[in-house]
């Protein structure tokens, strides 16, 4: 073999070791990189379990606060009713007490003229100042309520004004949250996500048709409510059959639905929970609660 040969034999050898050193380092850093593309789904998907979680804590605390500063309210405005009644009567009270020391100051002026007529006078002075004393008694006990009441108003405007600082804190937080949701490419308005975020209201209605699908054997069921009633995409629904004699007239539990579309009329619903001793047929009835 000539000199040329043996160098070319060596830059063969050469560039093979470099070649599969090449090789490993592509094959490495694939794997690498899957690992991390792993990673970053199941964050994705803690991340999306977490946001579900802090919506629905936050749809219970908003629907306390709001509740409980609705009777704030109304606890105050029943207080301020209160209290311009009781400063009406006040006023009427103070009218009367006038009234009163009109009739008695004229009653003493008539008792100094004649003697006999002053005893009567007196007599009647000493009935007025027991009436002008419960009159007294009366609008010190008024002025004590207006002062409780008072105090009650003053009570609940700072019940309002923390509630009202809580409400705003969790605007913000609703508004940060919808920025996380926003970056993670889901729409907040989705109506499946509605579905999953409240549960439905409490509605009743019937079946008015069922199929059942010949390619896969999923049951659909379309029922006489909508999103007129407050039903969303998800929303599950209980099917039961009135009773009859023979069975003491109690419903029968037929099984469970999940709306997958849903107008403003009417929704279809697929079966997720079908009972073993009954058959769901049209006419039966559906509710959001058992």
């Amino acid at each position: 073999m000539s000199f040329v040969g043996k160098v070319l034999v060596v830059v063969q050898v050469v560039l093979s070791v470099c070649f599969m050193g090449f090789a490993g380092a592509v094959f490495t850093a694939q794997t690498n990189w899957r690992n991390e593309s792993l990673k970053l789904k199941d964050n994705v998907a803690s991340m999306q379990k977490n946001m579900n979680e802090l919506e629905s804590e936050y749809s219970n605390y908003k629907t306390e606060m709001t509740q409980k500063m609705n009777d704030a309210l109304s606890q105050a405005q029943t207080a301020k009713a209160a209290n311009d009644a009781l400063k009406a009567q006040n006023k009427s009270y103070q009218n009367q007490l006038e009234t009163v020391r009109a009739e008695r100051d004229t009653s003493v002026a008539q008792a100094e003229t004649t003697g006999e007529e002053a005893n009567f006078r007196r007599q009647e002075s000493d009935r007025q100042r027991v009436v002008n004393k419960t009159l007294h008694d009366t609008i010190n006990d008024l002025r004590a309520n207006i002062k409780s009441l008072e105090d009650t108003i003053f009570t609940k405007s700072i019940q309002e004004k923390t509630l009202t600082a809580k409400h705003n804190k969790v605007l913000e937080e609703l508004n940060y949250l919808n920025k996380i949701v926003s970056n993670l490419g889901i729409d907040p308005n989705d109506p499946a996500i509605a579905g999953m975020q409240a549960p439905p209201p409490a509605v009743e209605g019937v079946i008015i048709n069922t199929k059942k699908d010949k390619r896969n054997g999923t049951r659909f069921v379309e029922v006489s409510l909508g999103s007129d009633d407050g039903l969303s995409k998800g929303h599950q629904l209980y099917v039961y059959r009135f009773g009859n004699k023979e069975n003491g007239n109690r419903p029968k539990y037929l099984g469970k639905i999940e709306l997958v579309y849903v107008d403003p009329d009417t929704a279809v619903g697929t079966v997720i929970d079908a009972a073993k001793n009954g058959v769901i047929e049209k006419g039966d009835h559906v509710n959001s609660k058992l």
